[in-house]
């Protein structure tokens, strides 16, 4: 991938079609594979739930911190979706190239 770019796709004009495609299917492959463990820890941390005899102020403190990790894991497996949308076009975009 190329850092100083401003796409998150990498660079495959440069390359071969053969090996843009193996470069993008990695990429998607890797980023399943995040996708995957953000969801199995936002599974684990949603089984985590606290019962309502919780009350002192550290048990809602950490309450109050599960429900926010929640939601920042919610976050990043959208962005994870993205970027595996964008690799899928990417993917296309070479295949199509004549």
């Amino acid at each position: 991938m190329e850092f100083g770019s401003s796409s998150i796709l990498p660079g495959v004009g440069d390359e071969a079609d053969a090996a843009a495609l193996a470069r993008l299917r990695e990429q998607r492959w890797r980023l399943g594979a995040v996708q995957g463990d953000v969801e199995a820890a936002g599974r684990r941390l949603a089984g985590q739930e606290v019962g309502a005899g919780w009350r002192s102020e550290a048990q809602r403190a950490y309450q109050a911190r599960l429900v926010e990790l929640s939601g920042k894991l919610q976050g990043v497996w959208r962005t994870l979706e993205d970027a595996l949308y964008a690799v899928d076009v990417a993917i296309d975009r070479v295949k199509a190239a004549p």
